[in-house]
């Protein structure tokens, strides 16, 4: 980032984003949303890889895609295809140590960041039918770089909102409902928050269901707060606005740097 976080400031900003990442990832183990990986996010990491590089399957996937969208740029097929085989790519270079507890390394966030990338892309095609089943891969590498990234903090939650509206919108049920509602508050969009919110709570199957809903996107909410005031907090003001680099210029070092 090109500008300066106070020491208090800084603080909170690091706590908000630590706190996001977790969130994000219980929301989709809470979740356990199929898709083209079927069950919650440790569900789909149990077919992770030992930390070694992608599978060649992949990567000449993934050089097919390339060379299609250096011809046409907007080709949907190869933007989804992009999209699904970067996140198996990053996917197959997770870890897991002995308790079986999975590690994102640096070659998994580099893949989920382009996975995400590619799928961003795909969306501006504005497809007739989304692929909502590499939406929920995008879900899970959305959660997987929550706060990996400070400057985009807020792209990454509207991307993860967008991958829930295209779930919710291809498989309308209780979980998909409660699913989008907390990745809205999270992103700040209350409107659709509280429109997913209502929808989630007429579809709970019992009142048990309903009463626990209630209680998650209490949480959703109030967290959301949180996370929106951190990012508010975290934007320069007026002067380092009018000068981009910042501490560039300084001997002070930059956050990230």
């Amino acid at each position: 980032m090109l500008f300066e976080l106070g020491g208090k400031r800084k603080r909170l900003i690091q706590v908000i984003y630590v706190c996001l990442a977790f969130l994000m990832a219980v929301a989709l183990v809470g979740f356990g949303i199929g898709g083209a990986t079927s069950g919650g996010i440790f569900d789909a990491f149990g077919i992770g890889g030992d930390g070694g590089s992608s599978s060649p399957q992949y990567d000449a996937q993934i050089e097919r895609a390339e060379e299609t969208l250096q011809t046409d740029p907007k080709d949907e097929k190869a933007l989804v295809t992009l999209a699904r085989t970067n996140f198996l790519a990053g996917q197959a270079a997770t870890e897991q140590d002995s308790q079986g507890q999975v590690t994102f390394t640096d070659e998994t966030l580099s893949r989920y960041r382009e996975a995400t990338d590619a799928w961003e892309r795909y969306e501006k095609t504005n497809p007739k039918q989304v692929d909502d089943g590499v939406a929920t891969l995008m879900l899970q590498a959305y959660s997987a770089l929550a706060g990996t990234d400070v400057a985009r903090v807020q792209q990454d939650l509207d991307g993860a909102q967008n991958a829930a509206q295209v779930v919710a919108d291809a498989r309308p049920s209780f979980g998909t409902y409660l699913q989008l509602a907390t990745y809205a508050y999270f992103a700040g969009d209350q409107k659709a928050g509280a429109e997913a919110e209502q929808k989630a709570l007429q579809e709970a199957p019992d009142s048990t269901s309903k009463n626990q809903a209630k209680q998650q996107i209490k949480s959703a909410k109030a967290q959301g707060e949180s996370i929106q005031k951190g990012i508010k907090q975290s934007a320069p003001d007026q002067s380092q606005l009018q000068d981009p680099l910042g501490g560039l210029g300084s001997t002070q070092p930059i956050p990230g740097g």
